[in-house]
């Protein structure tokens, strides 16, 4: 097997061709398993609140239910960064975007600003402070930065934005980021308002089990993505090349697919940095097809083991 320090740039080429026709294959289409986990996500965390007040949903319930529907819900956002969800279908912009507002409010992350800082990223994968995901690479190095970073993860779509685009965007674009941020408060008021208009004294009475659900939820849930997206698939946050900053993590076992699937296929996450036009969904199919031209390249492949990861060796393929 020929590794990346021993190939000519004509080799390398050629391989990344192979694999990019590949990519091809498994993108295009409209991505109709993303609109409706994009509706899943929506209904379900904007309904979990009212459960809680009007059913009285046990916290017990509706605060893993809610991490787990926020962490969801930044797929369908990340999906259309990219316009995944409408492929190369152009007239169908306005449905990958539409789908991503819908996400955005979940996340209080503007489709508009997240685009911006996440392309970004892209371009910048791993290089220092030109990198705005960077913050990541240190979350778990005490508490006080896991706390913070989930800070950072919000508020960094705003000034990245603010800084890189605000002044140069066209006018109509910062009147829909703004438009953004308000529907998303007022998603997060409504409950309230319905829970004090039409509410008896009995549900009236959960009106702060509701609001912990929506506080612990969503914190947890913006943890896990920021590690599990950011964070254990770009570590040790150092490489900057194509195929070396980003990772695969490869799960073993039974529960293989089940864990993948949860994960939102991002223990796949070097497939999106390399061809980030393909579906979440399509990732693991796609690395299986070009896994040989990963090995190549030197890209790194990991395995999920109870110890931690630990390195893949072309030989194990």
């Amino acid at each position: 097997m020929l590794v990346m320090n021993s190939l000519t740039k004509q080799e390398k080429s050629h391989l990344n061709q192979q694999a990019l026709q590949a990519a091809r294959d498994y993108s295009q289409k409209v991505a109709w398993p993303t609109v409706i986990l994009a509706i899943v996500v929506f209904v379900g965390y904007w309904a979990l609140p009212l459960l809680v007040i009007f059913n009285n949903l046990s916290l017990l319930i509706a605060i893993p239910l809610m991490a787990v529907l926020t962490y969801a819900s930044y797929t369908v956002l990340h999906e259309a960064v990219h316009y995944c969800i409408s492929g190369n279908i152009k007239s169908l912009r306005w449905l990958n975007d539409a789908m991503g507002y819908l996400a955005a409010t979940v996340l209080l992350t503007p489709l508009i600003a997240h685009r911006c800082e996440h392309l970004k990223h892209h371009r910048n994968a791993n290089d220092g402070s030109n990198d705005p995901d960077q913050y990541s690479a240190e979350i778990v190095t005490s508490v006080k930065l896991m706390l913070k970073s989930c800070w950072i993860g919000i508020a960094g779509q705003f000034t990245t934005y603010m800084a890189d685009r605000w002044d140069n965007a066209p006018v109509s674009q910062n009147r829909i980021l703004i438009i953004e941020v308000l529907i998303a408060i007022a998603m997060r008021v409504l409950p309230f308002a319905l829970l004090f208009a039409y509410g008896d004294a009995d549900s009236q009475g959960r009106w702060v089990e509701a609001l912990v659900a929506l506080v612990l939820g969503s914190f947890a849930g913006i943890f896990a993505l920021i590690y599990l997206f950011a964070y254990i698939v770009h570590r040790p946050h150092t490489a900057t090349e194509r195929y070396l900053n980003t990772s695969t993590i490869l799960v073993p076992g039974r529960l293989s697919h089940l864990l993948t699937v949860l994960w939102g296929f991002q223990n796949y996450h070097a497939i999106h940095h390399l061809f980030p036009w393909v579906p979440f969904y399509q990732y693991r199919r796609l690395f299986d097809r070009i896994r040989p031209t990963m090995n190549a390249m030197g890209a790194p492949i990991y395995r999920l083991t109870w110890q931690g990861l630990r390195p893949v060796a072309p030989s194990e393929e």
